[in-house]
């Protein structure tokens, strides 16, 4: 659980200095396409986003399917359901996704997080790799220490550090090198190719295992960020009247949140139990879990206005504040995965955001009965 500690706990202190430079104007559509030179920071968010240009500055985008290519003199901040990443990055790379192809020579360090992360065999790596995920594959060279947590992990590559990992299943395969120590947790003994080189110790700890759910995980928050964007597209007004009802009556709606919670169910089991009342129950229910999606997004929101607020930026355009909550619900997913905390920290977000809307609901039929 260390090594998967420490990268969580670094993804979340990177992810967290994101948003004071965030701010500056996206590109925002359905299809992102960006070529030639851009002289300065690129932000992009959208379905499908195609970079193949020369950026100076750093690249922060968030989507779907995302493509990355030619020569990035800053670094690469991304967030994805999958992720292409080619050509010359000169500073860092984290990136959070589905599918993670990693197939480009790196400046500084490499910190990726998704159900899949391939580092493929002309990849370079010049700082540390922190790569956590269902399955990692590391054929690519990497210049200095290299930490992994995932399900199965599997090693053809070059490493001129040491090694730790935690994970079920460990191959060091042949024609692999690591220049320095191998340190690994695991309920069994990694698989060793005879033909593999370790120059310093190798350390074995044998743990239980706990099989990380990050494929469950990633599809959670891409699918989330997905609703998110759909809820503000239809029905902007409503999403943040109801973050300016989190704002003004907080305590009010972690009540109302935790009513509706309970409530619910047992009033659409009553109704369920009743032949007459069936599909009455089957429709609260099925609006209950609609109301659930929507107090997280919208809580989710309010965090990402609350940062701006503090920070003294501008999110009122849509691209910016799609950005600023994508970053937000892929921070919340990461808090997640730390036990109890993780999820009581989202337990009571969702209280939050679910009794705003309630509540916003409740104002809005109130008015409509007035006239």
């Amino acid at each position: 659980m260390r090594i998967r500690n420490n990268i969580i706990s670094l993804s979340v202190v990177f992810l967290l200095l994101l948003p004071s430079s965030l701010f500056a104007m996206p590109e925002y559509g359905e299809i992102v396409t960006q070529r030639g030179s851009v002289d300065d920071d690129y932000y992009a968010a959208g379905g499908n986003i195609d970079i193949n240009a020369l950026i100076s500055g750093d690249v922060v985008i968030a989507g779907g399917e995302l493509f990355i290519a030619h020569h990035i003199k800053g670094d690469v901040i991304a967030a994805g359901g999958s992720i292409n990443l080619r050509g010359d990055i000169q500073d860092d790379v984290r990136v959070a996704g589905g599918d993670i192809l990693i197939d480009a020579n790196i400046g500084d360090d490499l910190i990726a997080t998704g159900g899949r992360v391939n580092v493929s065999s002309s990849s370079a790596v010049a700082g540390e790799a922190w790569l956590a995920g269902g399955d990692v594959n590391i054929a690519g060279t990497v210049n200095n220490n290299v930490n992994v947590a995932a399900g199965s992990v599997r090693i053809s590559g070059f490493v001129h550090g040491d090694v730790a990992i935690e994970a079920g299943e460990i191959y060091i395969l042949e024609g692999a090198f690591i220049d320095g120590d191998l340190h690994y947790r695991s309920p069994h003994e990694a698989n060793i190719h005879a033909d593999a080189r370790i120059s310093g110790d190798v350390i074995f700890e044998q743990v239980e295992w706990q099989q990380p759910h990050s494929g469950f995980g990633f599809f959670f928050v891409i699918t989330i960020i997905v609703a998110s964007f759909v809820q503000y597209r239809l029905f902007p007004v409503f999403t943040m009247s109801s973050v300016a009802r989190i704002s003004a009556e907080p305590l009010n709606s972690l009540g109302a949140g935790l009513l509706v919670l309970i409530a619910t169910p047992l009033l659409a089991a009553v109704l369920i139990g009743i032949v007459l009342g069936l599909w009455v129950g089957l429709s609260i229910m099925s609006l209950y879990l609609v109301a659930l999606i929507a107090g997280f997004i919208t809580t989710c929101y309010f965090i990402a206005d609350l940062a701006a607020r503090r920070l003294n930026k501008d999110i009122s355009t849509s691209g910016k504040r799609f950005i600023s909550v994508s970053l937000v619900i892929i921070v919340l997913g990461i808090l997640s995965n730390i036990p109890l905390i993780g999820g009581l920290l989202n337990f009571v977000l969702l209280l939050l955001g679910l009794g705003a809307v309630m509540m916003q609901l409740k104002f809005i039929y109130q008015e409509s009965s007035k006239e």
